[in-house]
């Protein structure tokens, strides 16, 4: 048994293993610098998914520049390939925070210890419902904590999420890069 062994290692060339690379690496091994396009496409991305939010908040006279967005924009630029950039789980993610903080404040809970238990409910149903995307962890205590009213809320965020989606599909397009890789 030890002969056959030593023989599959003498015959088994290592580099020409397929390996696994984490999302967003462009296929590159962990630790790679990008390169300078995908660093610059980000700072450009980044920025006019952002300046649309602070555009259309101006336009409205609201606070669209929320800041699990900004969280949303750097995944989104940054590893639009990654399953938390998809724009199942962006918008679904931010929605079904929503629902479940403003259920929970609906009940007349408040304050720190109600927003763990709104992230842990959230959490959940994320994962049952493949709708897992980690700013939106920020959506829900940012709504326990400050009880915005959610009939300006609700919009502002969706609108915000959609924006952020349609700028990366924009920017993808221009760059002739797959966003979003997967819908469902």
């Amino acid at each position: 048994m030890t002969h056959i062994r030593s023989e599959i290692r003498e015959t088994e060339d290592v580099s020409e293993r397929p390996t696994k690379q984490p999302a967003g690496s462009g296929g590159k091994p962990a630790g790679t610098r990008p390169h300078w396009r995908t660093v610059g496409s980000a700072v450009v991305t980044t920025s006019a998914g952002l300046a649309v939010l602070v555009t259309v908040g101006a336009i409205m006279h609201q606070t669209v520049l929320i800041p699990p967005l900004a969280a949303t924009t750097a995944i989104i630029t940054t590893t639009p390939d990654s399953p938390l950039a998809q724009p199942r789980r962006v918008i679904g993610g931010h929605m079904l925070s929503c629902l479940v903080c403003f259920a929970i404040v609906a009940l007349g809970w408040h304050g720190p210890w109600a927003a763990t238990v709104a992230c842990g409910i959230a959490g959940a149903l994320k994962l049952l419902l493949k709708a897992t995307h980690p700013p939106a962890m920020a959506t829900a205590v940012m709504i326990v904590l400050t009880d915005p009213p959610a009939s300006r809320f609700v919009p502002l965020l969706a609108a915000g999420a959609v924006l952020l989606v349609l700028v990366q599909m924009v920017s993808s397009r221009l760059q002739r890069e797959a966003y979003p890789t997967s819908w469902w």
